[in-house]
């Protein structure tokens, strides 16, 4: 396996563009910033990636563990008439799925599943070793939350119990369409179920609200268990009339 990305261009300002929506790609993102690269995350749809590509980016990081390999193929086409090679992060053991990333002249195939520390070595050796200790994604995300000042806020209690299982599946580094597929509904579905989860938590990035959640020390099952609690307190005992 190759470790680390063909600069492209000879620009001073190192410019990466992540393509993919879930905890990953935004841990990524903010891991690099904090390593002083330009960095700009979009979805993996194509009008993004175009936007990407306009951005003029040198690096290109795309994480395709929750794409179909005809969508992948569509995406890395558009990079590559751009002139840029791919770093491309799954967590499959399909040969055949991982071939075809190769094929279509990735410049790094990575396995997502490899510890946080080991995913930024194998993308840009040097960031490893501004990175202390070994920790997942997830783990990132708790990291990067302890050194953040404030009181906790953000009322879990308002969250319906679907809205509970989404939130629990973001902390697991589930993105959006894996969430949706495991419940059978649309993506439209589970991105309303994230907006109102964001809105409730007073936060505005899944990322805010994965690192809210775990200074909370919140669990789904911790909550539903509390709101079981106070729903036997209010309920109101009958009384009995005098016969």
């Amino acid at each position: 396996m190759k470790q680390g990305l063909a600069v492209a261009g000879g620009q001073d300002e190192i410019r990466m563009l992540i393509v993919g929506g879930g905890l990953l790609a935004g841990a990524l993102a903010s891991a690099f910033s904090a390593y002083g690269f330009a960095t700009k995350n979009v979805v993996a749809e194509k009008a993004e990636v175009h936007r990407g590509i306009e951005w003029r980016p040198n690096l290109v990081l795309m994480d395709v563990r929750s794409l179909d390999v005809g969508s992948g193929l569509d995406l890395l086409g558009e990079l590559r008439r751009a002139g840029l090679r791919a770093c491309v992060i799954d967590a499959s053991d399909d040969d055949d799925r991982l071939d075809a990333w190769k094929d279509a002249g990735t410049s790094t195939l990575i396995d997502g599943r490899e510890p946080f520390d080991r995913l930024l070595r194998m993308i840009d050796p040097p960031a490893s070793s501004r990175c202390n200790g070994s920790f997942t994604a997830s783990a990132f995300v708790t990291y990067t939350s302890k050194q953040e000042q404030g009181p906790v806020v953000g009322c879990f209690d308002d969250l319906t119990e679907r809205e509970q299982s989404v939130l629990a599946e973001l902390m697991e580094g589930h993105c959006a369409e894996e969430i949706a597929k495991a419940a059978f509904v649309s993506i439209s579905t589970v991105r309303s179920q994230i907006k109102a989860i964001l809105q409730k938590l007073g936060v505005n990035s899944q990322l805010a609200a994965v690192a809210l959640t775990r200074r909370a020390g919140w669990s789904s099952k911790n909550s539903v268990a509390g709101r079981g609690e106070r729903a036997s307190a209010r309920r109101v005992q009958p009384t009995r009339r005098p016969l």
